[in-house]
């Protein structure tokens, strides 16, 4: 069976769709109200995704111009977002950072190979949890230093988790009942993994952040995020391989 996951799954889908939704962290949050070095951080976090994204897409039999023409604009768009994060542009690097997170989920959705539902929704939904689970984390790591920082990005950005987790539960419960027996006699253990690793488990302690954000001891939330993150990562890393193996969008 795991030999199984290791062939079908592709290291190059998860990672770009990480890189995206580090991305995508970046442009939600209000660049006034976030430091310049949590935003250069953010596309310094996507760009080393991204490149390694590409080395095991270079690995495979699966590439081709169309695919490294989109990595390229998407390193581009990256590097775009930290130059001007850089030098203070805060609105132009938050616009090219929405425009590296569409990017990557075209490439996340050529790569799923599926029906294009199945193909981008599973594409947002994993760049999404998987990105604003780290970033979220690292945003509370940032109040050590950045005291002047206020809470509001640091709740808004919980608060896209939490919503995010929601859409994601609605999507992997949808795809869930359209399983056939066959498939849940082989990807059973999978399923399991994906639902409470990567969904309850983490849904609970995202809550326990939350509450700790209001009371804004970033500390405690930020070491709850940790292990919030590390669940998240596993569960979307099940998800990935089982559109794949399923055809449907977890």
């Amino acid at each position: 069976m795991f030999d199984v996951f290791f062939d079908s799954f592709m290291p190059q889908t998860f990672l770009i769709l990480l890189g995206g939704g580090i991305m995508l962290a970046a442009a939600v949050c209000e660049p006034q109200q976030v430091t310049l070095n949590w935003l250069r951080l953010c596309g310094i976090l996507a760009l080393v995704m991204s490149a390694v994204s590409m080395f095991f897409l270079a690995r495979s039999d699966r590439s081709g111009a169309m695919i490294w023409m989109l990595n390229a604009a998407c390193v581009v768009a990256i590097l775009g977002q930290v130059a001007f994060a850089q030098l203070g542009f805060r609105r132009t690097q938050q616009a090219l950072a929405v425009l590296a997170f569409f990017i990557s989920i075209r490439i996340g959705a050529i790569y799923f190979g599926r029906t294009p539902i199945t193909s981008y929704a599973a594409a947002i939904g994993i760049a999404a949890m998987s990105g604003l689970a780290l970033m979220d984390m690292l945003l509370g790591h940032a109040y050590l230093t950045a005291s002047k920082m206020t809470i509001a990005p640091f709740r808004r950005l919980n608060a896209f988790l939490a919503g995010t987790m929601v859409w994601r539960a609605i999507i992997a419960g949808f795809a869930t009942t359209l399983m056939t027996r066959e498939i849940w006699l082989r990807e059973g253990v999978f399923i399991l993994t994906r639902w409470l690793v990567g969904l309850a488990v983490p849904a609970v302690f995202v809550y326990m952040a939350h509450d700790c954000i209001k009371r804004r001891s970033t500390q405690s939330a930020t070491g709850i995020l940790y292990v919030a993150g590390v669940l998240i990562f596993i569960g979307e890393l099940m998800a990935v391989y089982l559109v794949r193996a399923s055809g449907l969008p977890f």
